[in-house]
């Protein structure tokens, strides 16, 4: 008698150029699976799948690494001249003819057994990085069960026109944000960010970086005046005003180098921050966590940071220092689903404001929760047939 097939799940995420945010929504999908689904082959389908592998290394006993779908969106968007709605069409001209990107054409055929294939969530598919479209749509041809959870669209003016005719192709559709709910069709649910998925039971920090009572996350990316230094003066200004010592302050490497750059100004103004500081490196933050608790104070640029340090308790501030809106859409979503910190530009002292209550945070952890357990059921993937006649899918 021959063997069971084993279940393929194939999740689609911009994994494996290390980014905390990014790599901890991967890492929660992986270790839900792996409660949930541990014998089924889970890909995880990346730009840098070689890095990712290493990343995510054990998280799941049956992970793989590719790069299928964003191969096929790199080149789609290449042969559309960067045009979004062009990039689109071809895309589903390739799926439609191997022929054309047949060095994919294996992938893709696999790809297409899947049981489920799953967009994760992040603010990767929007204006700032528009050859996402493609993969998008690769994504929603592919597997006989199709979903999108977590999605952060804004802003997405530019795409919503090219991806109007992808999201009908995919089964569910969940968003993070009340902007980004308008992007998509009716119906879909808003059950806030995926890192929401089993937050609670993460790695929270080493002990000596959870023991300092002020914390840093400052980035140099994506800045509304492009100046790292500029924006260390005015982070400087803040621990200023608030009295902190070097020994008092953690700061986070969230992205490997970029987190360093407005740090490495700050230093260079204050050696006595830089003296005590202690930095968290990207290793640490993947292995440990974010070290958050009650207790402690924080200034954050970073989004992810803001969200995980206020749902465990900790009070802060978050500064809005980037541009085209992208990160005030973020920052207010978790200010909207219970965060207390105050969103700012830092140009003028702020106060810490208060994390979540903790049955906002709950609740929240709860709803994505729900949301894991309705597209893997014990019983088997959500299909879209059960969800049409709205019983159970079947074994």
């Amino acid at each position: 008698m021959p063997a069971p097939q084993r279940e393929l799940i194939h999740l689609i995420a911009p994994s494996g150029h290390p980014n905390y945010g990014d790599e901890l929504i991967v890492s929660a999908w992986l270790r839900f699976l792996a409660r949930r689904r541990p014998r089924a082959r889970v890909v995880l389908d990346c730009h840098t799948p070689g890095v990712a592998a290493a990343l995510h290394r054990g998280e799941h006993p049956g992970l793989l690494a590719v790069d299928t779908t964003f191969r096929v969106g790199v080149r789609a968007a290449a042969d559309a001249g960067g045009d979004p709605a062009a990039a689109v069409a071809r895309a589903r001209a390739i799926l439609a003819d191997p022929s054309i990107f047949a060095q994919v054409a294996v992938n893709l055929d696999w790809a297409r057994r899947a049981e489920v294939v799953h967009v994760l969530g992040g603010g990767w598919i929007n204006d700032l990085w528009p050859a996402h479209a493609a993969v998008l749509a690769t994504a929603g041809e592919l597997g006989r069960t199709r979903v999108a959870t977590g999605q952060g669209l804004v802003p997405g003016e530019s795409l919503a026109a090219a991806l109007a005719g992808v999201w009908p192709r995919f089964d569910l559709v969940d968003v993070r944000d009340g902007p980004s709910r308008a992007l998509v069709p009716a119906g879909a649910s808003a059950t806030g960010d995926d890192a929401w998925l089993g937050l609670a039971a993460g790695p929270a920090g080493l002990g000596a970086s959870r023991a300092r009572p002020v914390v840093l996350a400052a980035q140099a990316d994506l800045l509304a005046e492009g100046d790292p230094a500029a924006l260390a003066g005015r982070i400087l200004a803040i621990l200023r005003d608030w009295g902190v010592s070097g020994e008092d302050l953690a700061v986070l490497e969230c992205i490997p180098d970029v987190d360093l750059v407005v740090w490495r100004e700050i230093a260079a103004a204050a050696p006595d921050l830089a003296a005590g500081a202690r930095i968290v490196g990207f290793p640490e933050l993947l292995a440990h966590g974010l070290p958050a608790r009650p207790g402690q104070r924080w200034l954050s640029t970073r989004y992810h940071p803001h969200l995980v340090a206020a749902a465990r308790g900790a009070a802060g501030v978050a500064l809005d220092v980037h541009a085209g809106g992208y990160y005030a859409v973020k920052h207010g979503a978790v200010a909207a689903a219970g965060s207390g910190w105050p969103v700012v530009d830092g140009r003028a002292p702020a106060r810490p404001g208060p994390g979540f209550d903790p049955a906002a945070a709950r609740a929240a952890e709860a709803a994505k929760t729900a949301l894991a357990e309705r597209i893997y059921p014990r019983r088997g993937p959500l299909s879209r047939a059960a969800r049409r006649r709205g019983r159970p899918p079947r074994r």
